[in-house]
């Protein structure tokens, strides 16, 4: 994401590759699936941002525009990125929780 365009409530790191930004910015035009880019969208994220956080700036900083959500696609994100922002920190898996387990299992046996 380009820092000169970014909205004061949205860290950089929310949205490293734009996705979220970019398929709000489509509105009806977006074609989903929201699943699929949800998953981009973690996927892309650093290991040190806070997804919950970061989905809660980006859900309320895209709902300040009730046109886009038009299209059940972007609905669909939104209530995927609001499921996410209000997840139980304590079932938080993480692509580095899950490489500590493998390596601990791999040194145990």
């Amino acid at each position: 994401m380009n820092p000169q365009i970014l909205p004061t409530d949205v860290l950089p790191t929310d949205d490293p590759k734009s996705l979220i930004f970019e398929a709000f910015s489509m509105g009806p035009e977006f074609p989903g699936p929201a699943e699929d880019l949800l998953l981009s969208w973690i996927l892309s994220l650093d290991v040190a941002t806070d997804p919950r956080a970061a989905a809660q700036r980006l859900i309320a900083h895209h709902a300040a525009d009730p046109d886009k959500f038009d299209n059940p696609h972007v609905r669909r994100l939104a209530d995927l990125l609001a499921q996410t922002a209000t997840t139980d920190p304590a079932m938080r898996g993480g692509r580095g929780r899950v490489a500590a387990r493998r390596a601990a299992s791999r040194s145990q046996g």
